[in-house]
């Protein structure tokens, strides 16, 4: 088992390299369910498919096993208080989007942030435990760009912070 020094020495290094931040957004029959991701990485672009990290024990990882469709958000400066709220330990579980502008993911179903730069739909192909959390792989299956949102959403140095 690793030590609270150990772990704290980690975070520590960790903190260090800028992450850009992405919000990943699944149905779970009529509810919604989101969490703001940095850990979003392109994998092919043939076929186009990226990956993400989620915690196994969040509500989200069910949404996203294999075979579901999920979208990511990709924010422009002005999601931070979309990414930090979503971010938010303890937030409720339903209708936690209900003060987030969104709108629905043609092949998804998915919420895709208004306050989204760009964006992806995707299918999960396989999801694998590591650790604490879960790797899910996806297939895009469609994406799009708002070309009038700029900057971006990084974590860095513990804290979420625009990017202009």
């Amino acid at each position: 088992m690793t030590s609270l020094d150990e772990k704290d020495a980690f975070r520590a290094v960790m903190s260090r390299l800028a992450s850009g931040v992405s919000v990943v957004a699944a149905r779970d029959g009529r509810h919604d369910l989101a969490m703001t991701a940095t850990s979003l990485v392109s994998v092919s672009l043939d076929p186009p498919t990226v990956l993400f990290c989620v915690h196994s024990d969040a509500r989200i990882a069910d949404a996203v096993s294999e075979g579901s469709r999920w979208a990511v958000s990709i924010l422009a400066e002005s999601g931070l208080p979309e990414a930090d709220w979503l971010a938010t330990p303890g937030r409720p579980t339903l209708d936690q989007l209900v003060r987030v502008p969104h709108t629905r993911g043609e092949l998804s179903g998915a919420a895709v942030l208004t306050a989204a730069a760009a964006w992806l739909e995707c299918e999960t192909t396989w999801v694998r435990p590591a650790a604490s959390h879960d790797v899910v792989v996806g297939t895009v299956l469609a994406t799009g760009v708002a070309p009038e949102k700029t900057g971006a959403v990084v974590h860095h140095l513990g804290g979420l912070r625009p990017l202009r």
